[in-house]
């Protein structure tokens, strides 16, 4: 993803160690997310806001409250680790990733809310960096792709069972790939698509991991092979993937639409904006906001600007803009319907997204200033998990986020 490519992996070995801070200094680089994923990206956790806004409402302009939230230091990860998810029994576990001599990892550790406290768990069957991580519906968690130290995708796949805090190999994808995104459907498959192969070339293709068979198969391609896109599921089941990278040194602005009833991945418009690496996160009322990113891909060209994908009429339309640029940030829907915006500027600034107001407003200044390789994993208490993005001695610390 990036750049022409500018995958999380490379963006990885790019930054580390501490070649970020100095970018920073001298060109205000922001960074770059997943897939992804999604991302690659981390798997979003779906909050469950009561009572849900209803689309009128959402659209109806109001002035924007005061808002607040504060930033309390998380201690720090065993290692500097890409991927984040929450568990069922309200825990985070944090794979793979890489050590400071460049080496994938394959320990993994386990983050409690309510103690502060990290614990390491068994280690996977293999190192792995920038791998998807999705929680089962039986609460074990899918593990798969990611580099390993050769440095190369791989096409392996494991299980993480939380009660004995052990990994086990499934069965393999049918293409290997770093840096892909993945979703839990709302049939208990996962969809995992994206990212890299061996050559560095987006992949458009896509599969589904069976819980019950415990095998991967393939399912229909994206229109487009695309990386650096953003990707998020809908409240029907959909996902949507909008923008990435490239066809020469043009980035798209093209959207496209899976449907886990056709198996298929159909054309979604176009954002008004052409971006790389937007952060997008799924309303109350069923919208998607779709803010920053990249506007170039060749240069830094971080954005403020901010649009709402309609999923009832394939419509793009402009909400109010950030008050800073950002290139990679996270973006975290809260209990109470507004989305926090952290990282990826060139300063630790975070933003809350109101989808009344349709704008942005200030919130609590981060720790530790972070980068596109940070992650954000909305807790059960509704307070925000955010680790890594940092640069040298911060690059495995982490911070929460209290509303």
């Amino acid at each position: 993803m990036r750049g022409s490519r500018r995958s999380r992996g490379r963006l990885w070995s790019l930054l580390c160690p501490g070649l970020c801070s100095l970018l920073v200094a001298v060109t205000g680089c922001s960074g770059g997310e997943a897939s992804p994923s999604p991302v690659a990206t981390p798997v979003p956790v779906s909050p469950s806001p009561s009572p849900a806004p209803t689309l009128a409402a959402s659209l109806t302009p109001s002035p924007p409250t005061a808002l607040s939230g504060t930033f309390t230091r998380a201690g720090s990860m065993g290692a500097a680790r890409l991927t984040a998810v929450r568990l069922k029994d309200g825990r985070v576990l944090l794979v793979g990733g890489r050590d400071r001599s460049g080496s994938a990892l394959a320990t993994a550790e386990l983050f409690d809310p309510t103690s502060s406290a990290y614990s390491p768990v068994g280690s996977m069957t293999s190192p792995r960096l920038d791998p998807t991580a999705t929680v089962l519906g039986d609460g074990r968690v899918l593990v798969a792709g990611g580099e390993d130290n050769t440095p190369a995708p791989q096409v392996s796949a494991e299980l993480f069972d939380p009660i004995t805090g052990t990994f086990t190999t499934t069965g393999s994808m049918t293409t290997a790939r770093s840096g892909a995104t993945s979703f839990l459907l709302q049939d208990g498959d996962v969809l995992v698509f994206g990212g890299d192969d061996v050559n560095g070339v987006s992949l458009s293709s896509a599969e589904l991991y069976d819980p019950k068979s415990g095998t991967f198969s393939e399912t229909g391609s994206m229109l487009q092979g695309r990386g650096s896109f953003g990707a998020a599921e809908l409240n029907d089941g959909r996902v949507l993937v909008a923008g990435g990278c490239c066809t020469g040194s043009s980035l798209y602005a093209s959207a496209e639409l899976y449907d886990p009833k056709s198996g298929a991945f159909q054309t979604a418009g176009s954002m008004l904006t052409a971006r790389m690496e937007p952060a997008l996160a799924t309303l109350a009322d069923g919208r998607v906001l779709i803010a920053g990113g990249n506007g170039s891909a060749v240069a830094e060209v971080p954005l403020a600007s901010a649009e709402i994908f309609d999923p009832e009429t394939l419509a793009f339309t402009s909400t109010g803009s950030m008050a800073a640029t950002r290139d990679g940030m996270t973006a975290t829907p809260l209990l109470d319907g507004r989305v926090l915006v952290a990282g990826g500027a060139t300063d630790r600034s975070a933003e809350l997204y109101d989808p009344r107001a349709g704008a942005f407003g200030p919130t609590g200044q981060m720790i530790v200033y972070r980068t596109g390789l940070a992650t954000a994993t909305l807790l059960a208490d509704g307070r925000v998990y955010i680790a890594g993005g940092g640069s040298g001695d911060d690059a495995n610390s982490a911070e929460i986020y209290q509303p």
